[in-house]
């Protein structure tokens, strides 16, 4: 057998027998075991093991499975995405938030090697900017969380955990900027990538997106046409209620064009409907969003307004409608607002802040009384809104309380209740 022909028998990892065919007993140097000295062979095994865990979401495993097959061939730039996706698996079920930053950490060093080893390859753009953005996300939430204590040890009088040191670099190396740049190598091979785009859109809905140069990119990514059915989508959810299914819808729209103040309008007007400070603070930011793009869209101050006046932030809510009119002095929703936001301006700061307060307590309890409602709980003994147990006046309007079936409080009430527990402080302060 001549050289080319043992090679090709290497590639097949095959006993190859090369003794004369002649030769009835052929001698132990007649016979070679060929290896599998590359690792390919055995690096598929080990990834197809991984990729069978995985599918049966046995991360751990398939974890091990892949790092096995990278060892065998450090060559394939799939083996350390596939790693990247086990860490992030992994990563989602972890509640100790420094093993959450540890499993991030890995990831995202993962997802680096997989661009090393093939930076044309659009998915690994797409793993290391999600692997970088949960970086940044755990690591945030380990700093809130670490600053919240107030004990130097946890119950079982133990050290608060802490980040493997080892990989302080990889948590140092991420950034917002540095997720944006993967986000837009990877969009410059494939710009159609809607899980990129979606990315780079959530950075850009965080705020980590600015600068002129930045916007110049976003305008050549625009494609109009592909949101233009998200928006569809968006607008019937948006008439069905289902308010967190065309939040994702308009985020999409957004994705294909970030220049659309509509769709920042509509998006404004989802959040905005959860009713809760998150769901208004992002309704503000959509609202500032629009009016930007465009600042003499009329329904773009009634959604700023809207906005602000779900934060209790009422003497904002009334400047934002006020401007509002200039544009469109005949704004129906424009006037209600800024009615609206007068009655409250018109009390001191103190019932102001009780209103907003009250406001806020009752939203959570409509939600408590529908969710628990669906959960065929009755409701009879269930205790709700209190808005006098601060100020000892919840004997006022039927105790302040109640149970399941006890209609809300009217603003009316709330207002008089409002008054009286902000007279109550303001004695109590003065007795002092």
């Amino acid at each position: 057998m001549d050289a080319a022909s043992s090679r090709d028998s290497a590639t097949r990892g095959a006993a190859v027998d090369v003794s004369n065919a002649a030769d009835a007993t052929p001698t132990p140097m007649d016979t070679i075991e060929i290896s599998d000295e590359t690792g390919k062979e055995a690096a598929a095994a080990a990834k197809a093991k991984g990729t069978a865990y995985f599918s049966k979401a046995e991360y751990a495993d398939a974890l091990a499975a892949y790092q096995e097959a990278a060892a065998h061939d450090a060559s394939d730039h799939v083996f350390p995405s596939n790693i990247c996706a086990c860490y992030l698996e992994l990563a989602k079920k972890e509640y100790e938030e420094a093993k959450k930053v540890d499993l991030n950490a890995r990831a995202f060093l993962a997802s680096q090697q997989c661009v090393k080893l093939n930076a044309s390859w659009v998915k690994g753009h797409l793993r290391q900017a999600t692997a970088e953005a949960e970086l940044l996300a755990a690591v945030a939430a380990y700093e809130e969380r670490k600053a919240q204590r107030k004990e130097p040890t946890d119950f079982d009088g133990k050290p608060w955990p802490v980040p493997d040191p080892s990989l302080q670099p990889a948590i140092d190396a991420a950034s917002y900027a540095s997720c944006e740049a993967a986000c837009r190598a990877g969009l410059a091979l494939e710009a159609g990538n809607a899980a990129l785009r979606l990315r780079l859109q959530l950075l850009r809905d965080g705020g980590h997106v600015v600068g002129e140069d930045k916007e110049a990119a976003d305008r050549a990514l625009v494609d109009a046409e592909a949101a233009a059915p998200l928006k569809a989508e968006g607008n019937k959810l948006f008439g069905e209620k289902k308010y967190t299914d065309a939040i994702e819808k308009y985020t999409a729209a957004l994705s294909f064009n970030p220049f659309d103040h509509v769709f920042y309008s509509n998006r404004s007007a989802c959040y905005a409907a959860q009713d809760d400070e998150g769901g208004y603070k992002n309704a503000l930011r959509d609202a500032d969003a629009c009016l930007k793009i465009s600042p003499t869209f009329v329904k773009g101050h009634s959604r700023r307004s809207a906005a602000l006046f779900g934060l209790g932030r009422y003497a904002d809510a009334e400047a934002a409608a006020a401007a509002g009119l200039e544009g469109d002095p005949e704004s129906a929703a424009l006037k209600e607002l800024l009615a609206a936001a007068k009655v409250e301006t018109a009390e001191s700061p103190e019932v102001q802040a009780q209103m907003h307060s009250m406001r806020v307590e009752r939203s959570k309890n409509e939600k408590m009384k529908k969710m628990l409602s669906g959960l065929n709980f009755g409701g009879s003994s269930v205790q709700m809104f209190n808005p006098g147990s601060g100020g000892g006046l919840g004997g006022l309007f039927g105790g302040g309380g109640g149970n399941l079936n006890s209609p809300a409080q009217t603003d009316d009430q709330m207002r008089q209740l409002a008054r009286a527990i902000a007279g109550a402080s303001k004695q109590a302060g003065a007795a002092e």
